[in-house]
């Protein structure tokens, strides 16, 4: 692909010459003869450099590469003068002009100019491209992420920073712990461990209270961050919310041991299950099994998930140890004889 190439200039015999030189030598080229027709031109395509004449008739090339900044675009701007001013040269070096050419214009100057424009150009977009996939993938990321500087202060915070923490944007350059959502800030802890001591903090999972008295588990990793000359400046934090999860296993430990049946094989679950199921029933159970089967053990689980049933609507129902089953409910283990629960 042919590199486009805007010219600039209020003079037709320079953009004749600068156009065909330039086609020749296998550049794509338009031209512009005053400050509306380049604006118009630079608002329609984009273009990888610009050869700007200073003088545009009622307006100056520094007034377009000024326009040029406003509109965001990444062009490089190579201005053309006959004589350059130190107050031209610095004005166009802070609105980031890529550098300038006196009249005449040799051609050898003019391709080596070019040429190292249009790579700095191509190494800007590549680094602007790998920027936005990183933004891409900050914003996409579930986990909260937030990066904060060696005194604590944060310096970038994705989305579900704020579904999580309850910082958002607005909180960057205040200083972490002093805003966000009202917690227990666990977290603080685990920072100051990163800053302080600079090594990272892996999978720490913490439960955080909330107001109200809910509360959350959240997984913790730190890192800390270096500049490129490995010069420690900050940490960085990834927050994931563990909170069901962590429910999930407490149901699966439940179901591993119910009670005190010990199994999670497929017959064990749907006892279990039977187990919870008969737990509200008002009649009684008759439990047989041969000898050593546990008929005693699920006579236990039985009662003791029919009172936890009851005393979540009742709080003052005393919960008895195992020998009201053995004494109240006719609990038998020798073979063919039967345990039930009035």
């Amino acid at each position: 692909m042919r590199p486009e190439i805007l010219i600039v200039d209020d003079e037709e015999d320079i953009r004749f010459a600068l156009n065909k030189m330039l086609n020749n030598e296998g550049f794509s080229v338009a031209t512009a003869e005053d400050f509306d027709t380049a604006s118009s031109a630079l608002r329609e395509k984009s273009y990888d450099v610009v050869l700007l004449d200073i003088i545009l008739g009622k307006k100056t090339g520094i007034d377009l590469l000024g326009d040029i900044r406003e509109m965001g675009l990444e062009c490089q701007v190579i201005l053309i003068t006959g004589a350059p001013s130190i107050d031209t040269a610095a004005e166009a070096v802070r609105l980031g002009a890529y550098d300038y050419i006196r009249k005449p214009i040799r051609k050898e100057t003019l391709l080596r100019l070019l040429n190292k424009a249009i790579g700095y150009k191509a190494v800007k977009d590549e680094n602007l491209k790998y920027q936005q996939n990183i933004e891409a993938i900050f914003k996409s990321v579930k986990d909260a992420i937030i990066t904060v500087d060696r005194n604590m202060i944060i310096l970038e915070a994705n989305s579900s920073a704020e579904t999580i923490c309850g910082i958002m944007k607005d909180h960057i350059g205040s200083k972490f712990g002093e805003v966000g959502r009202n917690c227990s800030l666990k977290c603080m802890e685990i920072l100051n461990m990163t800053i302080n001591n600079k090594v990272p903090v892996d999978s720490l999972r913490m439960e955080s209270k909330l107001p109200r008295g809910r509360s959350r588990t959240l997984n913790f990793n730190t890192f800390p961050l270096y500049d490129k000359n490995d010069e420690f400046n900050g940490a960085v934090m990834v927050i994931k919310d563990d909170t069901r999860l962590a429910d999930l296993e407490s149901d699966l430990k439940e179901i591993k041991k119910y009670h005190n049946i010990v199994g999670k094989s497929e017959k064990m679950q749907k006892i279990y299950a039977l187990i919870r199921d008969l737990a509200d029933v008002d009649s009684t159970v008759l439990i047989s099994g041969e000898s050593g089967t546990g008929k005693e053990l699920a006579a236990e689980a039985i009662h003791f998930q029919g009172i936890d049933s009851e005393t979540e609507s009742d709080d003052t129902l005393p919960i008895e140890d195992v020998s009201f089953a053995q004494r109240h409910m006719g609990l038998q283990s020798h073979d063919g004889r039967s345990s039930e629960r009035p």
